[in-house]
């Protein structure tokens, strides 16, 4: 038990206001890790998110520690006024960039801070740009605040080293207006269906009811998602035979009035493309690092 120091004359001095830690390895310390290892000579990143259940914006990732430690004023301004902080610090030798932080829904979920080695003469703009270019992309690999904090990989034995990802990936590139790609697939050696892969994490979570109902009944499902920003539709997953293997669950950013009819007959045609790269669940599943 931590005995409390009193001053005399004084109040106990009190503790910093901190938030409960994200997971271990959580998924968002995950993002931050690739974020480190792609981007040449980058300082800092920092992820001030608020988790459901939490009413602050903690630092829920980063590459400095500081795991936990509540969002500061300037950390808050960022947030409630949707406003970038730009700044040349530590006597001229680094630029911050802090900016509101997205799901790929563009949903507001915290504030992203970056910051780059800077030099006089160095061109801001350049770095800002640079730097929306990374909140660009976790926002596209970012479900919403909550994915964020869940252990990564949710099940200690998944992998994304598979052929399964590499067609994710791929289809993605192919097919840039996408903000959701997942496949739900049952491995050959395994007891349930599972996330196999995916833009937003999440592997090795297990099939809920609803993905579960979507391949025994061969019926798709689909509606509007994150505050109404991002439809998504679910529907089987086929290989080269056409036979059932799973789910994939496919979305796009979206806005009231869109054709939601429309939105099947693209699923499909993704799906149609994906099966003609799957002719097995084995293939799938296999390694392909």
């Amino acid at each position: 038990m931590r005995i409390p120091l009193i001053l005399l004359g004084a109040l106990p001095l009190a503790e910093p206001e901190r938030a409960e830690p994200p997971p271990l390895k959580g998924y968002g310390q995950e993002l931050v890790d690739q974020v480190m290892a792609k981007e040449h000579g980058l300082l800092v990143v920092v992820m001030h998110v608020s988790p459901p259940g939490v009413t602050n914006y903690p630092i829920v990732a980063s590459n400095i520690g500081r795991v936990g430690k509540v969002a500061d004023e300037d950390d808050m301004r960022v947030i409630t006024t949707g406003k970038t902080n730009l700044e040349v610090a530590h006597g001229g030798t680094r630029f911050e960039v802090e900016m509101p932080m997205y799901d790929l829904g563009g949903n507001t979920i915290g504030a992203l801070g970056i910051v780059f080695p800077y030099a006089k003469g160095t061109s801001k703009a350049v770095l800002e740009k640079r730097a929306i270019g990374i909140r660009d992309w976790l926002a596209h690999h970012t479900l919403d605040a909550g994915s964020l904090t869940e252990t990564y990989p949710v099940d200690a034995l998944a992998t994304t080293k598979t052929h399964a990802q590499k067609l994710v990936d791929a289809t993605l590139a192919h097919h840039p207006e996408l903000n959701v790609l997942a496949m739900h697939v049952t491995p050959p050696k395994g007891g349930d269906n599972i996330i196999l892969a995916s833009n937003f994490g999440r592997i090795g979570k297990k099939a809920d009811d609803d993905d579960a109902k979507v391949i025994s009944t061969g019926q798709a499902r689909a509606g509007a998602y994150s505050n109404g920003k991002r439809y998504g539709v679910e529907l089987p997953l086929l290989d080269s035979a056409g036979k059932t293997i799973g789910a994939l669950s496919v979305g796009w950013p979206y806005k009231q009035g869109d054709d939601e009819a429309a939105f099947l007959k693209k699923a499909e045609k993704v799906r149609d493309e994906l099966r003609q790269r799957i002719p097995s669940v084995e293939k799938l599943v296999e390694l392909d690092p």
